[in-house]
């Protein structure tokens, strides 16, 4: 996070500044009472960190130079500069000789905690230990006393777990030539205490054997204090079940024998009085009531917020009229909230209309209002939001300079339909009459107008002058300006105009006369600075800051970055990058089980399951450069797989992100089974408007076999048939959500040219597009769908083809069935040409399961031999019904497919199980 750093250790300061004074005036003093005064001359300045010689960086911010005459002022300063850097934790300056002087800096890193290790003890949690400390965390700087502190941390979080005489051993160790210190913590956990009994005091009501039956702590088992917060919170739910809902419960003394190490300890019970809500009158659930009363609170608001609840609850079943009277009955040991309720008669919201406006049209404020046309057999709007709308109206109005518009509801009743009419009372609309800028020197006033979002003669809202004042400071921020203050006077006339002024205090320019990086141990710093978007001598803008982060962070080898601007001089600071290190080795193993082909019912164990599984080992960072070894395997009786990576973030020193894959593998498809290797080298080129440029140059060679389908369908069979090929592709992606879209659009283009080189026998072009778009209609209503494209000339070997069918791109036939087929097996043989549209409905299933939702869709496309063979009318058509529940990764789908256009004797209705998006 972007900081300034304004404070420092004036103690240690003027210690050091006291030091060299007497150190050097002493011996000038002597020397002038001598009568042969002369101005002594720095003949060397020695750096050392941590005793050992220091690189160009802190040098660079030592004002003392060879050669120079000797200045306390520079020494003094020199000290101010490198204590602001905050990367020292001490500072001596040594001076040696009288005329010819040698000044050694001896600076002492502070060190920052690298890695916190865990010794022995065996049983428990590493990560519920790492999780008490506070005092000391990775990253974090170390001290001596932080390491204390955290001893007692991790000694009071062993005491909640059990471990009541656990003895801990710390020890440190430095990291050389850098600034990092692993921390150990040896624990030997000792002997725990064993229950021995448990009483229950007070208004107890129940039986021990019922309550501690509840209970986690029992009678012989082991006492963690922890567990007791777990006890006390499932108590007070037994007794909220009961209806005492302020129910308190509380340890009340630990009885511990050390000699047999068994410990007693008392509950004591306190139900208060019992609670009872009652709603007289109307369905309505009372958990939407328990929350209000389960603690103490103020009656009145209460019974007002329970008021509230139940109305709107009920406006939203379409009773817009309901009325709701609450009260309280006391007996000695009962409360009881009575509500009763008028609900009155339920309607249909019909129709909506605005009246009395002239600033928008009624067309306009549902838009502004997101009130869209509704759909038939669903509502529309609910009775809630309509007596919301009149505060929301009021909104929409002063945020264009209206601050008196007052909106009324009617309603018009016709039957059991209910038409809403909104009176608006507009009232003057406030204007800015004028925009003037008051104390800035370093760029003009008609620049900084350009900046700001309110404009002369446009509407004049009070939060939008803030939001004003924020975009200027961030533009001097951005042109390199630290320390501009700026406020806005209004001034108001009769006429409704407001003249604006901004008054600005502007700060000064700054340069960056150095930038310090520290924390990268095996990182280069080669590797880092092609990452930097600013240099040394460049003002410090800002967002070239900030982008420096972003591109730090999107190498993905530093767990932690911090940017940090230190003041130096009137016009001058240093920028300091502070990292840590991630870890440099992954390694993943997964297990799981495949059916034999894609499942087309919910029984699945109708289908045949094959055990699957994937290993992945990853090696981060090599040599310093942030590029990245990997191995990855996928084994299962349907395919194997396997592909060792490199990646790194620059080609040939261009900015462009590029990977060399060599992969094997095997796989069944419906008319062949085919065995693959190959290589292929990528560049990806990222923009910031989220568009990725791809290039792929390909080799690879496959071999078929389980031919299903003649062989006058292929071009070979047995025989190994290589491809090389290069490729381009173009993605603009602004979904908000590339797992669960609600809105935006995805774009990509690849075009594949295969050239009969490196004795390859491809010679064909492909070219394929895909275009998605989501649509939110309202609340959570959306329309999406899909247009897919390919073209293919050439010789096109059939494992190189189009395919389609399946449950993510064609959902009226099974995987890779679209199409056309060989006339003798009927198996698919792919084409040259694809054309592919799906369209899909989804909306709400239940209002309490937010991640369930329902669809309905309609694909149509096919495949095609030849583009000659292209025709709109064999088009195929499916239509169908689906349901989804959203998961991090995709939403888990179930689809019923109607094939329309099945020949006959075919399966027509199909469905689908999968995880993931159709598109």
């Amino acid at each position: 996070m972007l900081k300034f750093i304004k404070d420092f250790d004036m103690k240690k300061i003027l210690f050091f500044v006291f030091f060299v004074k007497v150190i050097f005036l002493l011996p000038q003093y002597s020397a002038s009472l001598s009568g042969n005064f002369s101005w002594p001359l720095i003949s060397e300045v020695i750096v050392k960190v941590d005793g050992q010689a220091n690189g160009e960086d802190i040098e660079g911010i030592i004002l003392v130079k060879k050669g120079e005459t000797f200045s306390l002022r520079k020494i003094t300063e020199s000290i101010k500069h490198i204590f602001k850097t905050g990367l020292f934790s001490d500072i001596q300056v040594l001076k040696g000789g009288e005329q010819r002087i040698q000044i050694t800096f001896l600076l002492f890193r502070r060190h920052f905690t690298r890695k916190i290790i865990f010794l022995e003890g065996q049983g428990i949690s590493k990560s519920k230990l790492r999780n008490s400390l506070y005092s000391l965390r990775e990253g974090s700087p170390f001290s001596e006393k932080k390491l204390f502190k955290a001893k007692e941390e991790l000694e009071e979080a062993l005491r909640k777990e059990g471990y009541f005489h656990a003895v801990i051993t710390t020890s440190m160790e430095k990291k050389p030539q850098s600034s990092l210190v692993d921390v150990f913590f040896k624990i030997s956990p000792g002997k725990r205490y064993i229950i021995k009994n448990i009483n229950f005091v007070g208004n107890v009501m129940l039986s021990k054997v019922k309550l501690v039956k509840e209970m986690k702590n029992r009678e012989g088992k082991i006492y963690v204090p922890a567990k007791i917060e777990e006890d006390i919170i499932r108590l007070k739910e037994i007794y909220n079940l009961m209806g005492y809902k302020r129910a308190e419960i509380e340890l009340r003394g630990e009885d511990f024998d050390d000699r047999n190490m068994t410990v007693s300890f008392s509950l004591r019970v306190n139900p208060n009085k019992k609670i009872k809500i009652f709603i007289k009158g109307a369905n309505v659930p009372l958990s939407l009531l328990k929350p209000i009363w389960g603690e103490r609170i103020f009656e009145e608001w209460g019974l007002a917020e329970g008021e509230a609840k139940i109305v709107a609850y009920l406006r939203k079943k379409g009773y817009l009229f309901s009325s709701v009277d609450s009260s309280i009955q006391r007996t000695d040991n009962e409360i009881r909230i009575i509500y009763k309720v008028a609900p009155g008669d339920k309607y249909k919201i019909e129709d909506i209309s605005f009246e009395g406006g002239r600033y928008f049209s009624s067309s306009q404020l549902k838009k502004e209002l997101e009130i869209k046309k509704k759909i038939p057999l669903l509502s529309w709007i609910d009775g809630q939001r309509l007596f919301e709308l009149p505060n929301e109206i009021e909104m929409l109005y002063k945020s264009f300079g209206f601050p008196q518009t007052r909106v009324d509801i009617n309603f018009i009743k016709q039957g059991k339909k209910i038409r809403a009419i909104f009176y608006i009372e507009e009232g003057p609309q406030e204007k800015i009459g004028r925009i003037s800028v008051e104390g800035a020197s370093l760029f003009s006033p008609v620049k900084l107008c350009q900046q700001i979002s309110s404009f002369e003669e446009g509407p004049f809202f009070q939060p939008n002058i803030q939001k004003d004042i924020e975009k200027l400071e961030r533009f001097y921020l951005n042109q390199g300006v630290r320390g501009t203050e700026i406020t806005a006077k209004i001034e108001e006339n009769r006429e409704n105009l407001v003249f604006l002024l901004f008054i600005i205090k502007e700060g000064e320019k700054v340069k960056i006369e150095k930038i310090i990086i520290t924390g990268n141990t095996t990182t280069r710093r080669k590797t880092i600075l092609k990452e930097l978007m600013i240099e040394e001598g460049d003002y410090a803008y800002y967002e070239a800051i900030i982008e420096t982060k972003r591109r730090l962070e999107r190498l993905g080898i530093f767990s932690e970055i911090k940017m940090e601007e230190v003041p130096l001089s009137p016009g001058k600071e240093n920028l300091v990058i502070r990292l840590r290190e991630g870890e440099r080795n992954y390694i993943g193993l997964g297990l799981g089980l495949e059916t034999k082909s894609e499942p087309y019912t919910f029984a699945v164990w109708n289908n045949a399951l094959r055990p699957r599984g994937t290993a992945e080992f990853i090696r981060g960072n090599i040599f310093g450069t942030a590029s990245q070894l990997s191995f990855i395997t996928q084994v299962s009786l349907k395919e194997k797989r396997g592909v060792i990576s490199w990646e790194q973030p620059y080609f040939f020193g261009l900015p462009w992100q590029s990977s060399l894959n060599v992969w094997m593998e095997r796989e069944e498809r419906k008319s062949f089974d085919y065995d693959r290797r190959g290589i292929s080298l990528t560049t990806i080129k990222s923009s910031s408007n989220n568009i990725i440029l791809l290039t792929t140059l390909r080799w690879a060679r496959t071999t078929l076999f389980n031919l299903e389908v003649e062989e006058s369908e292929i071009d070979r069979q047995h025989h190994p048939f290589s491809v090389s090929s290069i490729s381009g592709s173009f993605i603009w992606d602004r979904r908000d959500d590339p797992f669960n879209t609600n809105k935006g659009s995805f774009l990509s283009f690849v075009a594949e040219w295969a050239y009969p080189i490196f004795n390859a026998e491809s010679d064909y072009l492909k070219n394929f597009i895909k275009y998605q778009h989501f649509f939110p209609i309202f609340s959570d209503f959306g329309l999406n769908y899909t247009t897919r494209l390919g073209l293919g000339t050439g010789k096109i070997p059939i494992h190189e083809r189009f395919f389609a069918g399946g449950s993510n791109s064609f959902r009226g036939e099974r995987y890779d069935e679209l199409g056309p087929k060989d006339p003798l097996s009927g198996k698919p043989v792919g084409g040259k040409a694809l054309l592919l549209l799906n369209f899909e409905l989804r909306f709400p299933l239940l209002s309490a399961l937010r991640d369930l939702s329902g669809a309905v869709f309609y694909d149509k496309g096919n495949i095609f031999p030849e583009i000659k063979n292209i025709d709109l009318a064999s088009l195929q058509d499916t239509l169908g019904f689906g349901i989804r529940y959203r998961t991090p990764l995709g939403p888990v789908r179930f689809d019923l497919g109607w094939n329309l256009d099945a020949p006959e004797g075919e399966k027509k209705v199909l469905a689908f199980i999968t995880i993931g998006n159709v598109f």
